[in-house]
């Protein structure tokens, strides 16, 4: 009989920083992993409890469990495992101090230690997270980046460990047109203007995007589409907007039908180009 110890590798872990980010950036590929019959677990190390309306002080502190809530209904929507939370207090975005608790202000090498703990537990064959930047440079992305590697180049060497690591990646041509969108929509008569916070993070998506041909992996989620959209609905909190209309989901699909990765571990071969994840 094989018992946990022993088993082999099996299924997907998704390691992120806030409630949304499983679903914006590896959504599809979680759905599609469960469909096929591969456990799919998500590991989210804040509570996301920074992601509320500034008040009249510019504060954007919530209930924390409005966050937890939302992702527990997003993973249901996925059809994959409950969340596992590390519960560390969002920091904010990059022009915030963070406040006592915040994830970039806990200790790097007991995160790193606790994640070791869990991919321990799990056994997944694959892991997804951020590249190094995070996608438009928040501080709680590029540290969840940063732990979340190390942790998978640590385990290397030991019986079970994860033999596949990905980086979800935003490629330059299509932050470039991201940032086309957004900033006509500023101009429209229903449009608001950008906020410095915008402003910034429209930067950053250029100038963290990565060059075109950094890209392995790009993988059509045109199949667990309802799936995704039903986990983007569960973050209702985050939300401009609930509209779905027609027009919305044909927006809403155009841009977020393809997930985007560079494959760190193994490393690709020159010029290799994959439509799925390998490993699972």
């Amino acid at each position: 009989m094989t018992d946990a110890s022993t088993a082999a590798p099996r299924g997907l872990l998704a390691i992120y920083a806030h409630p949304d980010d499983e679903t914006f950036s590896s959504g599809g590929v979680m759905a599609l992993a469960a469909q096929a019959g591969h456990p799919v677990w998500s590991i989210c190390a804040t509570n996301g409890d920074e992601g509320g309306e500034a008040d009249e002080q510019g504060d954007h502190a919530m209930d924390p469990q409005i966050r937890i809530r939302e992702l527990q209904c997003a993973c249901e929507a996925l059809g994959v495992n409950p969340p596992i939370f590390l519960g560390y207090r969002d920091s904010g975005m990059e022009t915030w101090t963070p406040k006592e608790g915040a994830f970039v202000l806990a200790d790097r090498e007991e995160i790193i230690g606790r994640l070791m703990g869990e991919i321990r537990k799990l056994r997944p064959a694959v892991i997804v997270t951020f590249d190094q930047g995070g996608g438009y440079g928040h501080p709680d992305h590029r540290r969840i980046s940063d732990v979340a590697t190390a942790a998978f180049e640590r385990l290397q060497g030991e019986p079970g460990a994860p033999s596949t690591l990905y980086h979800q990646a935003i490629p330059r041509s299509l932050a470039e047109r991201m940032v086309e969108e957004w900033s006509k929509a500023d101009t429209t008569p229903d449009g608001k203007p950008a906020t410095e916070d915008d402003l910034l993070q429209r930067r950053r998506f250029l100038e963290l995007s990565r060059p075109d041909d950094d890209i392995t992996t790009r993988v059509d989620t045109h199949a667990v589409m309802d799936r995704k959209r039903a986990a983007f609905a569960c973050h209702a909190s985050q939300l401009r907007a609930d509209d779905w209309d027609d027009e919305a989901r044909e927006r809403f699909e155009e841009s977020l039908s393809t997930e985007i990765f560079v494959r760190v571990t193994p490393p690709p071969k020159p010029g290799e180009q994959e439509t799925a994840l390998s490993g699972l």
